[in-house]
């Protein structure tokens, strides 16, 4: 069914809120869908955009549905809409906390679903960040917005944690280049590991040492890969393989 997308009021976030504190002290209550259209909890936007509740199978999918079905608002309306966004979360609330096999859920700290714009935490909302993410860099955003929606990989946190990062084009192309396993759309075996040579933490802390001389962030993904020590050689190996 389509809804018409509205935002939560002061007193929509704080019943919403209130919920999510019920949730993380063991509580297994149904969300408060009643918040979505009770006119004292949500209100109207300027223009009408609409969802569905559709099932995502990764965060590039929900990134990019939101970025399509909010084209009809302003950017202005979107951007910093904490209304908005914490809306979105309890409409798709199974999604971004879904119930365990027991039935109870783990929703953490509040700007997973209630949205905190700080750069520190703005990604980490769970449809904000996707859409932004994708919104920013299209398809290239591919492996940085791969795994479920309620689940943030290393790659995802390693990425959106820094501005520099995040921001460049180049950057998420080599990660692609290295990392990506294109049939799935889903990082390489090992890419996420903490311990391994070459892997995604590692290429974040080499590409900060190259940053000292060189402009590593305005570079093509090529060039970055160029650069990379011979610790990254079997990861080129397999792009090489895979192109």
């Amino acid at each position: 069914m389509t809804e018409l997308v509205r935002a939560l009021t002061p007193a929509g976030l704080e019943k919403f809120r209130a919920y999510l504190a019920r949730v993380r002290e063991g509580a297994r209550e149904a969300p408060p869908a009643a918040l979505l259209e009770d006119p004292q909890a949500s209100t109207a936007l300027s223009a009408e955009a609409t969802v569905e509740r559709e099932r995502f199978a990764m965060r590039w999918s929900a990134g990019e549905y939101l970025w399509r079905r909010l084209a009809p608002l302003p950017p202005e309306e979107v951007e910093g809409n904490r209304g908005l966004w914490a809306w979105l979360s309890l409409y798709y609330f199974d999604q971004v906390c879904p119930p365990r096999a027991e039935g109870a859920r783990r929703p953490g700290l509040d700007y997973r679903h209630v949205p905190d714009f700080s750069f520190r935490y703005r990604y980490r909302h769970l449809l904000y960040g996707p859409y932004a993410v994708y919104r920013r860099h299209r398809g290239h955003a591919i492996l940085v917005l791969s795994g479920p929606l309620h689940v943030e990989q290393q790659v995802y946190q390693e990425i959106t944690s820094r501005t520099d990062l995040i921001a460049s084009r180049g950057v998420l192309e080599a990660l692609n280049g290295l990392y990506l396993e294109r049939a799935r759309g889903l990082p390489r075996r090992g890419a996420q590991s903490n311990a391994a040579p070459g892997t995604v933490r590692r290429f974040v802390r080499v590409l900060q040492q190259l940053d000292v001389t060189y402009d590593v962030y305005g570079m093509p993904g090529q060039a970055i890969l160029e650069l990379l020590p011979p610790e990254f050689d079997p990861w080129r190996a397999q792009t090489a393989l895979a192109a």
